[in-house]
């Protein structure tokens, strides 16, 4: 695993992009690794697209470019796709199913694109790929973010340790919400994915 990892997390408005980027942020300072976070780029308004990238290590910032991503964690499908040229042969990418259409789609100007022709796609290009193609229904779609991030835990190489993450929840998220954070996180880092019959 190398020394310095750049991290994109990817989606829209209101699936908590700045939520899930101070949790990392506070996970990589617990574990003492140097920490850098981009400006949040995009609309802050709900449905609106947005990104956030963190660079962990030495001389690592926050911001990214083409071919330079490590790991991609999509909160929605469509903007993961967007993210695409951000990605080389060896990043991992993991996301989720839930879908946030956007308006071009709803005014049935344009077709969502097919989400398993692109998991295909990313298989061939990428060195890891996890696909969340069903939530349990006891995760609250406010929170697939934590349970893509628990999940993402287990993968090859992840740069930050389970233990930590965890630490990071307890120290920034308050009140009754904690517990369910914690709960959801440790439902992801738990999940098996399910086998697809040929």
């Amino acid at each position: 695993m190398s020394d310095r990892n750049k991290l994109l997390i990817a989606g829209v408005g209101g699936q908590g992009i700045v939520y899930i980027t101070n949790i990392i942020t506070e996970a990589a300072m617990l574990s003492g690794i140097p920490v850098s976070v981009s400006e949040i780029h995009g609309l802050s308004q709900r449905g609106g697209v947005v990104t956030a990238g963190i660079g962990l290590g030495e001389h690592c910032t926050g911001f990214y470019g083409k071919a330079g991503v490590d790991f991609l964690i999509g909160l929605e499908p469509l903007e993961t796709q967007r993210c695409l040229h951000y990605l080389h042969k060896n990043s991992s990418v993991i996301f989720g199913s839930h879908r946030i259409q956007p308006y071009s789609v709803n005014a049935q100007i344009a077709e969502y694109p097919d989400v398993n022709s692109f998991v295909n796609y990313l298989n061939g290009q990428c060195k890891e790929v996890v696909f969340i193609e069903r939530f349990p229904e006891t995760v609250d779609s406010v929170l697939q973010n934590i349970f893509l991030l628990g999940r993402a835990t287990r993968m090859k190489d992840f740069p930050l340790k389970k233990g930590k993450i965890e630490k990071a929840i307890h120290s920034i998220v308050t009140g009754s919400y904690k517990e369910k954070t914690l709960n959801v996180f440790k439902q992801g880092v738990e999940f098996e994915m399910e086998l697809k019959s040929t």
